[in-house]
């Protein structure tokens, strides 16, 4: 009776200890910055993940990605929405300053990810 009641808990203890993979994880970064209000300034590619752990109920990733200016900063007014945009890519767009459009930077940050009943989201 004992083996059946360890064999009954691995699914429940697996479920316990799900780490998202590294596409799901590239997949909802990249729906993160689609949606953010950032993406009228910029266009982020080529997402890596570096390293990562399972904290409780979130996921903390080092991710790498480029971030690509599709507008020039002259030509563009930044608004209070757009700083308001998830994933710090405003502050990088700041950090640029004279940024012009296909201009391209390398980045590379702490990304925290929480599992919602729809998947694996960016924490805002």
């Amino acid at each position: 009776m004992n083996k059946n009641i360890s064999i009954a808990m691995i699914p429940l203890l697996a479920g316990c200890t799900e780490i998202p993979n590294d596409m799901t994880l590239e997949q909802a970064f990249y729906s993160a910055a689609q949606f953010s209000k950032a993406s009228k300034i910029l266009t982020v590619d080529n997402f890596a993940k570096v390293s990562g752990y399972k904290k409780q109920d979130q996921y903390i990733a080092e991710v790498s990605y480029d971030i690509r200016f599709i507008s020039s900063q002259q030509n563009h007014t930044i608004g209070k929405d757009v700083r308001a945009s998830g994933l710090g890519l405003y502050v990088l767009s700041v950090e640029y300053e004279q940024y012009k459009a296909g201009d391209i930077s390398s980045n590379q940050q702490q990304v925290i990810f929480i599992k919602t009943h729809a998947g694996w989201k960016v924490k805002a």
